[in-house]
């Protein structure tokens, strides 16, 4: 039986919200596009694309079209409004965006261990976590290792944000806010400036390419412990940025309290995103369930 007009149209907006909501996602600290695509049902849909392009783009061209079309209007509108909040105050910015994270780190641990958790997991993580956080401490304040805004820089971030979108819990943004070029990217973004946009484009689209194949592999053999290295990476990236000159600099009695309330704030709204992201996935993956039942049974 074919499906209706209605229901098509239905189905179309949907994908152009949903890949606007992940386009957001990639945009925003905190988030990550990865994960969205999870929650969506779309991740496999990706991973098959990337894997076997000229299959997979047959198959979902349809869908691809209005989710690329959604995720492209979410990811240049939010950029420049979170470059806008960014040059507003940036303390404040950063403690909701660490709220968000905090916000995330139940359903990161769920997930992580979805799978099973044993010592080697755990080990996993806090090596994860020891390793990164040194590594950035020595990049910030003994390197003094930035990423330039130029065209190297943004290829840098187009590897970054590609890497968020086969690594789900992977936040590209979180990761270059901490290396200082987040505000100066996402404004370039907002403005689609050419110098900005294509190497960001060409090394996030070469990035999904070349590793789609390797992390679902990895995750395939060892997702317990790959998965609890990046809630490691996560807790690294998220504990340094608290340490960010414009909080640590800017410190009083006032705006002590002012972060902590941005902080509860953004934690609440991450935990209140992750669980309807969770829900929906779950209505997923009944529905596919129920489809698969169905066509059994036709069968």
């Amino acid at each position: 039986m074919g499906v209706s007009k209605k229901n098509r149209l239905l189905q179309i907006l949907l994908w152009i919200l949903q890949g606007a909501l992940i386009g957001i996602g990639a945009i925003l600290p905190g988030v990550s596009g990865g994960t969205l695509c999870y929650a969506f049902g779309i991740y496999n849909y990706l991973l098959e694309v990337l894997s076997n392009p000229i299959r997979g783009i047959k198959k979902h061209w349809f869908m691809l079209i209005f989710v690329g079309l959604g995720g492209a209007l979410g990811f240049v509108g939010f950029s420049g409004i979170t470059a806008a909040l960014l040059a507003w105050n940036e303390a404040v910015v950063l403690c909701v965006f660490v709220g968000l994270i905090i916000g995330t780190i139940p359903e990161l641990w769920r997930d992580s261990g979805a799978q099973g958790r044993n010592k080697f997991s755990v080990i996993a993580l806090i090596v994860s976590f020891v390793s990164i956080a040194a590594l950035f401490y020595l990049c910030e304040n003994v390197w003094s290792i930035t990423i330039p805004a130029n065209i190297f820089g943004f290829a840098v971030c187009g590897v970054i944000w590609g890497l968020s979108f086969i690594v789900p819990g992977f936040s590209s943004s979180t990761l270059l806010l901490f290396f200082g070029i987040y505000e100066t990217m996402s404004e370039g973004i907002s403005k689609l400036e050419l110098s900005v946009v294509l190497p960001l484009g060409i090394t996030m689209l070469a990035t999904l390419l070349l590793l789609s194949k390797v992390m679902k592999l990895v995750f395939d053999k060892v997702h317990s412990i790959a998965s609890h290295c990046i809630m490691g990476f996560v807790l690294a990236t998220t504990s340094m940025i608290l340490l960010k000159d414009s909080i640590i600099k800017s410190l009083s009695a006032v705006n002590v309290i002012i972060y902590l309330l941005c902080i509860v704030c953004g934690a609440a709204a991450g935990f209140f995103f992750t669980f309807m992201c969770a829900k929906l996935k779950q209505k997923t993956q009944e529905r596919e369930t129920d489809e698969i039942q169905e066509e059994q049974g036709q069968a």
